[in-house]
């Protein structure tokens, strides 16, 4: 049988261990927004899109809203991901440097689109960190256009 005092020693206690859990809880650091460079598993993982492995870094792209992060194999199947499922909140975007091993956030970047660039899904739509570096590429292709972040959203056009 219990006692009224074993009762209450039991609820002091019960009472001491639930303050305690729900401070310790509180005390754990807040969830906040991911930050740095996306970190693509080239080879093994497949883009959001598609479904393709994103094994070619040139073309790969990445956006960012909090915590969540999608990656893609293409420029192009991101811009498609985006209309379809747009982001809440603060977004950043990634794409890779064509000619280096570098992240560009997209709203800086250049974008050269030309039928020979081959990227995975058949966008061809390349990015550099400079117009002069666009330029070049431009110079050795046909049928190129340099174009913005902006003007890609608003004009590219949807593949398979």
């Amino acid at each position: 049988m219990m006692t009224r005092r074993r009762f209450l020693t039991l609820l002091g206690t019960g009472t001491v261990v639930a303050g305690a859990a729900a401070g310790g809880y509180l005390a754990l650091p807040a969830e906040e927004a991911a930050a740095g460079d996306p970190r693509i598993r080239y080879g093994a993982e497949p883009c959001t899109q598609c479904g393709m492995i994103i094994s070619d870094e040139r073309f790969a792209a990445a956006w960012r809203a909090g915590r969540d992060e999608r990656h893609f194999d293409d420029i192009g199947c991101m811009i498609a991901n985006f209309r379809k499922h747009h982001p809440a909140g603060d977004v950043a975007y990634f794409v890779r440097d064509f000619g280096g091993a570098t992240w560009l956030n997209a709203a800086a970047a250049t974008f050269v689109s030309a039928p020979g660039l081959k990227s995975p899904m058949g966008y061809d739509i390349a990015a550099f960190a400079t117009r002069e570096a666009a330029q070049q590429v431009m110079a050795n292709r046909s049928g190129t256009n340099q174009e913005t972040w902006a003007a890609l959203i608003d004009g590219l056009k949807e593949r398979g």
